[in-house]
């Protein structure tokens, strides 16, 4: 009871500079909300900015077993190069980890680039996260993407 809201699956692509060059670690995610286009008025010096949003919901409560690790930022740069791709995080402080709505099969490589993937896919930066696995009820992530 209760699953039927994380329907979702979403592809996560972790940036991480290796010392031979820059690279984008993929993990599918099962068990997830995604909500699209939810606006987000702005105003600054009197302009109001109306821009879309992508709202994504990852569950914690539930074990999926098809799910790698999740690690915070900080546990996942720490990894060596060697375990970067046996789990995953959510970053929004360099502004290069991606999420793509849906399960892609797709690497990010030197023939196949991050801008590529934003044209063929629902590809969204990530630009917030609020972790709140630590809650007694619905453990729980959850990511604005732009």
């Amino acid at each position: 009871m209760g699953m039927g809201f994380f329907t979702d699956v979403m592809t996560v692509y972790n940036y991480r500079r290796e010392p031979d060059g820059e690279h984008w670690y993929r993990t599918v995610v099962h068990g997830v909300q995604w909500r699209h286009g939810k606006r987000r008025v702005t105003a600054a010096d009197g302009v109001f900015t109306d821009e879309p949003e992508e709202s994504i919901t990852v569950n914690f409560q539930w074990i999926y077993e098809a799910n790698k690790p999740f690690l915070t930022p900080q546990e996942y740069s720490a990894l060596p190069e060697e375990q970067a791709g046996d789990y995953w995080t959510l970053d929004p402080r360099n502004g290069m980890d991606v999420v793509v709505c849906g399960e892609v099969a797709q690497e990010v490589n030197a023939d196949y680039g991050v801008s590529q993937l934003r044209k063929d896919y629902l590809a969204f930066d990530v630009t917030a996260v609020a972790d709140n696995r630590n809650r007694p009820r619905l453990k729980h992530i959850k990511v604005v993407a732009k």
